[in-house]
């Protein structure tokens, strides 16, 4: 209950249905802390923004917030069919960008679905984030303090370049 907020990292369905997420939205009505959402390879973009909204100027569901003066951003790495791997390309990038610009230095936490390295399993990482090393590049030399991810479907923790990562 001291918590500031949960951040639920994506696979919110197992098809992208509009029901689901309308059941979805009507339980986290009910749910006592604030929750963010972020899409997963089994969710449908259109269908998730038709219930909840929260799509960006190009159509991505990711956001940022600040508590007590550390940034938390969540990146919408949905590929989309028939891929199960991320995706994190130039738009989305763009937004990234910008978001880190604006904070200058000040710790970041980022929460995303796909891991963006291998996490020693075969299938698993065959659909991690493409383009790991343009996503690498981007938070190089940044105050970046944790990756969550999700999609492992086991508990994971360690470093990638430095940063510290886990899932759940």
């Amino acid at each position: 209950a001291d918590a500031a907020f949960v951040a639920i990292s994506g696979d919110l369905t197992e098809r992208g249905d509009i029901a689901s997420y309308e059941l979805l939205r009507d339980r986290l009505k009910r749910f006592p802390l604030q929750t963010h959402l972020m899409l997963g390879n089994h969710d449908d973009r259109g269908n998730f923004a038709h219930v909840f909204g929260g799509a960006d100027a190009q159509g991505f569901v990711q956001h940022a917030i600040s508590v007590r003066g550390t940034r938390f951003l969540f990146l919408d790495t949905l590929k989309g069919p028939p891929s199960s791997a991320g995706l994190y390309d130039a738009p989305r990038r763009d937004w990234l960008k910008a978001a880190l610009a604006e904070i200058d230095g000040a710790p970041a936490y980022i929460f995303m679905h796909h891991p963006p390295f291998d996490i020693g399993h075969d299938l698993m990482d065959l659909i991690k984030l493409d383009d790991a090393e343009g996503f690498a590049e981007l938070l190089a030399g940044r105050n970046i303090r944790h990756i969550f991810f999700g999609h492992a479907h086991r508990p994971i923790s360690g470093q990638w370049r430095g940063i510290p990562s886990s899932a759940l």
